[in-house]
């Protein structure tokens, strides 16, 4: 399978999706239907990890199958809140072992409406990021009795990709994502974008900032002011005060036209493609290319 920083030297604007595995006791047979439906429509997918703490394995699996049954580029969510660097290590290894070769580097959430403490070794994305790249690099963690920085392996062929996040404060947002490029991270993948010009203001300050790995942005096509209200109560991301007028005036015609037209855009100004947040709704997606 390729790699995605392959897959965006290829293709001049992709097309791809963030998919959700079901909840824990949930036959996964629904989801193998969902990915044979999208096979011929996307450029690659991403299996996302315990979004919000939620209970939903199934990760590595569906990443594996996906490729495996379907033949789909997929990335891999990894998440190190939780995990020590040992357990990192031995989960990235899982991965190695299964031939997926693009992983998203998250913090990871805890579960929603939790305080509960950091109980990882890494607090930070970048820390993650480094690792995943010390393997690339052939670096392993050593045997606690060998006072060694790293043990020599075989090296791992991982391409990076970090979440940006256009809703922070620049400031803020910038010395994040310097950190994990540093680190090693080769693709930005975003949070969801509302409006094209939040998009070009974003890569315009990173540029500015010389930071210049692809950046993908995320999109979550919304089709009423319910999923409008439901996006700025859990994520915290203001959506234009119009787009919710609109959407109360008009319903799904409108959002379906407008984040369309939005996606055209994009394109034209030469974002390399769009990663498509649609909750499993595959007639989502079946409609918004539709009008592209």
């Amino acid at each position: 399978m390729k790699k995605i920083t392959e897959i965006l030297k290829e293709k001049d604007f992709t097309i791809s999706v963030e998919l959700v595995p079901p909840r824990n006791g949930t036959n996964l047979e629904e989801s193998f239907s969902k990915i044979a439906q999208i096979k011929d429509m996307v450029d690659f997918i991403s299996v996302t990890k315990g979004a919000g703490g939620s209970l939903r394995g199934g990760t590595l699996p569906i990443t594996y199958f996906t490729q495996k049954k379907f033949g789909i580029n997929s990335i891999a969510h990894f998440v190190c809140r939780e995990r020590t660097k040992q357990e990192i290590e031995n989960n990235l290894i899982d991965l190695y072992y299964f031939n997926i070769k693009n992983i998203l580097a998250l913090r990871g959430d805890p579960p929603a409406g939790s305080n509960e403490p950091w109980d990882g070794d890494y607090e930070y994305a970048y820390r993650l990021v480094k690792q995943i790249n010390d393997l690339n690099n052939g670096e392993y963690i050593p045997k606690q009795e060998q006072d060694k920085k790293y043990r020599s392996g075989i090296k791992t062929d991982f391409c990076i990709l970090v979440a940006g996040h256009p809703e922070d404060p620049v400031e803020k947002e910038l010395a994040h994502i310097k950190s994990k490029v540093d680190a090693g991270a080769e693709v930005i993948i975003t949070q969801m974008v509302f409006s094209f010009d939040d998009y070009k203001n974003y890569v315009e300050a990173l540029r500015k900032a010389s930071i210049n790995i692809p950046v993908i942005p995320g999109i979550r096509p919304i089709t009423s002011l319910k999923q409008a209200d439901s996006i700025e109560n859990f994520f915290k991301i203001p959506i234009n005060d119009e787009i919710k007028k609109r959407l109360k005036e008009e319903g799904k015609d409108f959002g379906l036209n407008y984040f369309a037209d939005m996606i055209k855009k994009l394109q034209d100004y030469g974002a390399p493609g769009v990663h498509l947040f649609i909750l499993n709704d595959i007639d989502l997606v079946n409609d918004l290319l539709e009008r592209i």
